[in-house]
């Protein structure tokens, strides 16, 4: 070998040595990152390649792959020169809601401006920070994205439709992970105090014209139906509603529907008819029909009639209690005959027939809750001296008999010889000032027929006159002749 050969084989060697040497003492590290990571690292790389489509190929030119083959890196990490690696290009599309590909926005950059035809094979233009070196490269450098575009504002809080401009509906990229979704960040404007009660649905509202645009673009890159039907009972009526498609990825509304502040007042459940006569939408938001029934009974207000019915596609609806209202005290149950009477389409708001029934025509065969307790040992005296009237809640003739039977309190025989009041001689002689105060509790007992055997003017009678002193005879037959043929017949006579 000459000199002059084995001079320049040195020098050879030795500017090898020196660029190289860098890289060869970071072998082991660069192998095991490539196995540990799922970046490349390509700043340890720089001074290999010199360009990026020497890997990426795919990227300027058609049909080839993007990604380069393992017998590319095995040129160097043979396990000589340089340790082997484990290395499997990705055949599969990347998991993302970006709508790009490299041809298709070189195409768009181009058709904007001639100025940008060289900007597929500027890869850092997109990929490295304005202030990185060359090989400090990124997925995408966002902000450059939107500088480029156009775009005002912070990526995650740009202005309402910005988001198409890079990114497809969510349920346009099947791709993504549940769990990439659930970690997808929360703009500023969601953290607003008013933003769940109205703010949102403003912001929801896309730019019109047909149904797939009647959605904001950035509420359908994050958004399935799936999270609105959560708590909106409307959601069919809703056009921004509608227009998003159902997908089983999307986060769901997992808290309580939040409550209007106005719910809060003190009054509203006695006021809120009128709000939900002038605004139903409103209502329909988080009411179904069946929430206001809750309270609203029988034939409900047009208000109530008018929201849906809870169903597929809908939420539940807000769940509520019945409570009475602030009026409804103890001294209200003892006094709310004249309210009843002179309301009665208020009370038909939240009671039935059969509400009243309870208490003012019981059946028999139950104790009802309206006395107190150990009512009935005293309540002889009670329906004597008249506290209450007994006839506005019980049927003497069916509901006090089939108590006095089941006693054994009955009459056996004619008054005055075998019966209940035995016990009180000369009762017979005194009876009718009984029977005048408190006639109900004599027809617990008797019929009408026992009495006329006595009193009757017809059918051999005693003929003894039930008529009290200043009795006006013309006056009542006027008024209920009905009330008079029991004893008279059709004689009646006229004084």
């Amino acid at each position: 070998m000459t000199p002059t050969r084995n001079r320049f084989t040195f020098t050879l060697i030795t500017f090898t040595l020196l660029t190289w040497w860098p890289f060869f003492l970071s072998a082991q590290t660069v192998a095991a990152t490539t196995a540990t990571t799922a970046s490349f690292p390509h700043a340890r790389h720089a001074r290999v390649f010199p360009s990026c489509t020497g890997c990426h190929t795919g990227v300027t030119e058609s049909g080839k792959p993007v990604f380069p083959d393992t017998t590319v890196c095995a040129s160097c990490h043979d396990g000589t020169i340089k340790p082997r690696v484990s290395w499997t290009p990705r055949l599969t599309p990347r998991a993302t809601n970006l709508r790009f590909t490299h041809a298709a926005h070189s195409a768009a950059a181009t058709a904007k401006s001639t100025a940008n035809s060289g900007l597929l094979r500027n890869c850092s233009a997109c990929h490295v920070p304005s202030d990185a070196p060359r090989m400090n490269v990124q997925h995408a450098v966002v902000g450059q994205c939107l500088s480029c575009h156009g775009v005002k504002g912070t990526h995650i809080d740009a202005d309402r439709q910005s988001c198409a401009t890079c990114h497809l509906r969510l349920t346009d990229a099947p791709l993504l992970a549940r769990s990439t979704i659930a970690k997808f960040p929360k703009p500023q404007s969601h953290s607003a105090p008013d933003f769940l009660l109205g703010a949102h649905g403003k912001a929801a509202k896309g730019p019109g014209g047909s149904e797939a645009m009647a959605v904001s673009a950035n509420c359908a890159t994050c958004h399935a139906r799936n999270l609105c039907i959560s708590c909106h009972v409307n959601a069919p009526e809703v056009p921004a509603i509608r227009a998003l498609a159902l997908d089983d990825r999307a986060a769901v509304f997992r808290g309580t529907q939040p409550v209007p502040a106005s719910h809060a007042a003190a009054d509203f459940a006695r006021t809120h008819g009128r709000s939900a006569q002038m605004t139903p939408a409103n209502c329909a938001a988080c009411h179904a029909r069946s929430s206001c029934m809750t309270c609203h009974v029988g034939n409900p207000p047009r208000a109530v009639a008018a929201l849906p019915a809870p169903g597929v596609g809908r939420a539940a609806g807000a769940q509520l209690t019945r409570m009475p209202p602030a009026t409804h005290t103890n001294a209200f149950r003892e006094g709310h005959g004249p309210q009843a009477n002179a309301r009665p389409n208020s009370c038909e708001t939240c009671h039935q027939r059969s509400t009243c029934l309870s208490c003012h025509r019981p059946d028999g065969t139950r104790q009802a809750g309206y006395h107190p307790q150990n009512f009935i040992t005293r309540h002889p005296s009670a329906a004597y001296a008249r506290a209450a009237n007994c006839n506005d809640c019980h049927n003497p003739a069916q509901f006090c008999q089939s108590c006095h039977q089941q006693s054994g309190l009955v009459a056996a025989g004619r008054l005055g010889r075998v019966g209940y009041h035995d016990a009180f001689r000369g009762f017979s002689l005194g009876h009718g000032q009984a029977a005048r105060q408190s006639l109900e509790t004599c027809a617990s007992c008797h019929a009408e027929r026992e009495c006329t055997a006595c009193h009757s003017a017809v059918g051999g009678g005693y003929r003894f006159s039930p008529h009290g002193p200043g009795f006006n005879a013309a006056r009542m037959r006027a008024k209920n002749p009905s009330v008079c043929i029991a004893c008279h017949g059709k004689a009646i006579p006229e004084r």
